[in-house]
């Protein structure tokens, strides 16, 4: 019989850790996986049915309860725990708060075959590399990490009872207007992310655009053609007198030219928020698949652990066993690189895993070896390079009375960007010009423009808004862009999210009952409840009731205008339905 059972989160992961345990001789070892979650939160039976009457009743934490939300692995790994006569089993689930509290659903269902004192170990390892799978088995912990597991509990639980009590007010208030199906739903990270998006497209709208002109010229000095333009001008007969005194000259006096040598550094270790924010840009795809894209990544061994908050490695580093990882892609092929590694680090730390990093050779294509590239050529250019050199140029240019101004920048030093080209600033040289001399007018125009309102928001923009405001976490920050196309509030119109009628209307109407239902202010307040039951300054039964009482008051201001909020969403939420299903 084995002497241990280890229960990692995912197949892949349980293979790797069998190979390494098996290489080294490690007898008496059956890896088991689960395939995320065995367990849930749910609301207790009372509350099965949906109704209005139910909801400041089921606004309390005693109506949770814990079920079994995935049968099947369940019950297997319930008869892999039912023949360990003897020994112990060991949690190997991902080294974070999720990771914890699955690894707590594993001992519940351990212990309730094994006996409430049944011994177990925690296995804690943030990549897949053989040495980190065989330094985490060295040191087996005695226990889970008690206020990572609470803090989970808290945010599913919270999570759970007012989103279930919010969605089926706005839900049965609609219903009550109109025959139909569909669901509003609402959360307390969720609205807030809606209402970014919501108030960027009222702002659009509302913006009222004002014409300006400028005069634009090609010049020419020596044999080199560049541009320069005047200010813009607000008044329109003034422009047309500038651009006739510029058309009268054919040549133009340099008052001023200058040169500023600008360092840009090279980037930070790689942490999950940054990392999603770029790799949005540069592949045009949803974080929420980029997430997964690097969880298989990780689970097959080419990338270390992808949700950290850290942009520092730890001392004793090995950066040259990376190095050849990256080195074997072939991306380094005619680069010059430092001989050895000199890591620009950054100040965060999760105090749980280092950065993101290659630990495997990927070869393979697609969206994975962009995700995969991006990373390696990240890490290397944060070790083994130097930062950038930029020239940026700028000149004074005096054309027939009036000052037009020019501006190029080019590269001294490349630096990183020899690794890294990712966001590498365009070049548009200028020529060395000399203050005094004469430059030759080769055209001169009149341009007539108008100020632009802001851009919708794109998601890199909606995941940078949500970290700043301290909504989610880096693993769940991906969820929410994806989420609220999914539930109809917003739809993607090239990379910008445009809100739809339903999350237009949705939000105004909150707004009007009481804005600390969409503003991240109320949130903000329930993670603070969360960072201190990690800590342990607040026992989680406790901080789960404080938290309620925030929002049990702006329940009960919507309940009691539940008329208003049905009279409001009706229609929004059959168009809505329509629009998503037009088949029906």
């Amino acid at each position: 019989m084995p002497r241990y059972v280890v229960v990692a989160e995912k197949k892949s992961v349980a293979e790797a850790i069998y190979k390494v345990l098996k290489k080294y001789g490690q007898e008496g070892v059956t890896v088991a996986s689960v395939s995320g979650h065995l367990m849930d939160c749910d609301l207790v039976e009372r509350y099965a049915r949906w109704r209005l009457s139910d909801l400041l009743e089921l606004f309390r934490p005693e109506n949770t309860r814990l079920v079994v939300s995935d049968r099947y692995a369940y019950s297997r790994l319930a008869r892999v725990f039912s023949n360990l006569r003897e020994g112990l089993m060991v949690v190997a689930t991902d080294n974070d708060h999720e990771g914890e509290l699955i690894g707590y659903e594993i001992v519940i269902l351990y212990r309730s075959i094994r006996g409430d004192m049944a011994e177990f170990r925690r296995m804690r390892f943030n990549s897949l590399e053989e040495d980190e799978i065989v330094r985490a088995w060295q040191n087996l912990e005695k226990d889970l990490k008690w206020g990572w597991v609470h803090k989970a509990q808290l945010r599913r639980a919270f999570d759970l009872i007012t989103g279930a009590a919010f969605t089926r007010l706005l839900t049965l208030s609609a219903r009550r207007r109109v025959n139909g199906s569909g669901i509003i739903s609402w959360g307390p990270v969720q609205s807030p992310c809606l209402k970014f998006i919501v108030d960027r497209e009222q702002m659009i709208r509302g913006f009222k655009p004002r014409k300006y002109w400028y005069v634009a010229c090609v010049l020419k000095y020596g044999d080199v053609v560049f541009s320069a333009r005047s200010g813009e001008v607000w008044d329109k007969a003034l422009a047309e007198s500038l651009i006739i005194d510029v058309s009268s000259a054919n040549l133009g006096e340099v008052l001023e030219y200058a040169e500023e040598r600008v360092r840009i550094a090279r980037p930070l270790p790689a942490r999950t928020d940054d990392s999603l924010r770029d790799l949005v840009k540069i592949t045009g795809r949803s974080s929420h698949s980029l997430m997964r894209v690097m969880e298989q990544l990780y689970q097959s061994g080419y990338l270390s652990y992808p949700r950290t908050e850290t942009n520092r490695y730890p001392d004793g580093f090995d950066f040259k066993k990376r190095l050849k990882a990256v080195a074997d892609s072939g991306v380094l092929a005619d680069v010059e690189l430092r001989r050895e590694p000199r890591p620009r680090n950054g100040k965060l730390s999760d105090n749980a895993h280092p950065p993101i990093y290659p630990t495997g050779t990927y070869t393979g294509g697609g969206v994975e070896r962009a995700v995969w590239e991006y990373f390696a050529r990240r890490f290397v250019a944060n070790a083994f390079t130097d930062d950038a050199l930029v020239i940026r140029q700028s000149a004074v240019i005096k054309v027939g009375g009036v000052e037009l101004r020019a501006a190029g920048r080019y590269l001294e030093s490349a630096g990183f960007y020899t690794v890294y080209p990712y966001f590498k600033p365009a070049e548009e040289q200028l020529p060395k010009l000399v203050a005094g001399s004469l430059v030759e007018v080769v055209e001169a125009r009149l341009v007539e423009d108008e100020t632009r309102p802001p851009p919708r928001l794109s998601e890199s923009d909606l995941l940078r808004i949500m970290e700043s405001n301290e909504l989610g976490t880096d693993a769940t920050r991906p969820l929410y862009p994806s989420l609220l196309i999914d539930r109809g509030f917003v739809v993607r119109e090239k990379r910008g999210l445009k809100p739809t009628g339903l999350g237009e209307a949705l939000i105004e109407t909150l707004k009007q009952v009481d804005e600390r239902l969409v503003t991240p202010d109320t949130r903000r307040i329930v993670e603070g409840f969360m960072k201190s039951v990690e800590r342990g300054e607040v026992q989680l039964e406790a901080a789960l009731s404080k938290a309620l009482d925030i929002y049990r008051p702006l329940l009960q201001n919507c309940l009691a205008q539940t008329d208003r909020i049905g009279e409001r969403l009706a229609m929004h939420l059959v168009a809505n339905n329509r629009r998503r299903y037009p088949a029906q």
